[in-house]
């Protein structure tokens, strides 16, 4: 019988570039809960084919200064929108030995283990509960219910021509154009839709818009807080710094042939979500710069995948999720 974690831990899930960091802030700004960006805890649990059974002492210690470092990276963060956690080095040193010293007693699973290295890191910041915010996580949606069967799962969507343009034009540490590709990310945001369409009547889910946090921020954190058992005290977004693409100059927009791609693939989805269909047609024109897209996504997605085991199991993951 697989083992369970008692806790009330949240996961936020969506595609990146959709406001999931907004959130994670937002989320911060309540009492109880401390939520960490992009852990891709659960990640490396799955290449490690680890995801059932007792952890290994190697696996542990792997995991332990992987999520560690996670911490201590968003520890020592300028950035003002993605927030700072308040924990010291000496903290990050502590938990890590505390935690490594309960292999003495205790056998742990990858969800175990998750629990109490994030459950320490709350209580060191003053907070009691947790939230992880890896976007890829809906994919493994069924898989984190069972293991933490008490926790609750967001569900955050944006207009998926939105959410191309800032693929497209995001720049600075972590982002590569390399990566970008219209009719990929835009499968990727019919995928992740058609996840949460089976999931949305489960008591522990709730689905949220990015336009509409914007518009109507103070009932949508009344909502959010509602879900949550918690409040979630509303801040003037202007306060929270910049995650944007579009940041430091002005708002760029994708072609037509782009979005001619993007309603094509995901007209279904996006009419289930209230987001206009705008009948775009496609240039010829833009041909050429499709085929050096194609390129260059299939040539750095294959180094990737030969390059990095992690980063293998991330791109499996994601191909198997795009014919769902």
């Amino acid at each position: 019988m697989v083992k369970s974690v008692d806790c009330e831990s949240i996961f936020v899930m969506g595609l990146p570039r959709s406001g999931s960091t907004l959130i994670s802030r937002l989320l911060n700004n309540s009492p109880d809960i401390l939520s960490v960006n992009d852990l891709y805890f659960l990640q490396a649990v799955l290449a490690m084919d680890a995801t059932s059974g007792e952890l290994s002492h190697l696996q542990i210690v792997e995991l332990v200064d992987l999520l560690l470092n996670v911490i201590n990276v968003r520890s020592n963060v300028n950035e003002e929108f993605i927030g700072q956690l308040n924990i010291t080095p000496e903290s990050i040193q502590r938990i890590r030995q505390e935690v490594l010293s309960r292999q003495k007693h205790k056998r742990y699973e990858w969800h175990d283990l998750m629990n109490d290295l994030l459950s320490l890191v709350s209580a060191d910041t003053g907070k009691s509960r947790w939230a992880d915010k890896t976007p890829q996580n809906f994919y493994h949606f069924y898989l984190l219910a069972e293991r933490f069967p008490k926790a609750r799962f967001i569900f955050l969507f944006r207009d998926p021509r939105s959410i191309l343009a800032s693929y497209k034009y995001a720049s600075g540490e972590g982002h590569d154009i390399r990566r970008y590709h219209p009719v990929v990310y835009s499968l990727y945001w019919r995928s992740a839709v058609r996840f949460y369409q089976r999931v949305k009547d489960h008591p522990r889910v709730i689905m949220l818009r990015y336009e509409d946090l914007l518009s109507d921020t103070v009932n949508i954190c009344a909502k959010l807080g509602e879900f949550l058992c918690t409040d979630i005290n509303l801040p003037e977004l202007t306060s929270l710094g910049h995650n944007s693409s579009f940041s430091k100059g002005d708002r760029k927009s994708i072609t037509t042939t782009e979005s001619w791609i993007c309603e094509r693939l995901c007209s279904s989805e996006m009419n289930d979500l209230c987001y206009g269909i705008q009948s775009h047609y496609p240039k010829i024109s833009d041909v050429p710069y499709l085929l050096k897209a194609s390129l260059q996504f299939s040539t750095f997605q294959t180094l990737r995948a030969f390059n990095d085991k992690e980063a293998r199991k991330r791109i499996i993951t994601f191909i198997r999720g795009l014919g769902r």
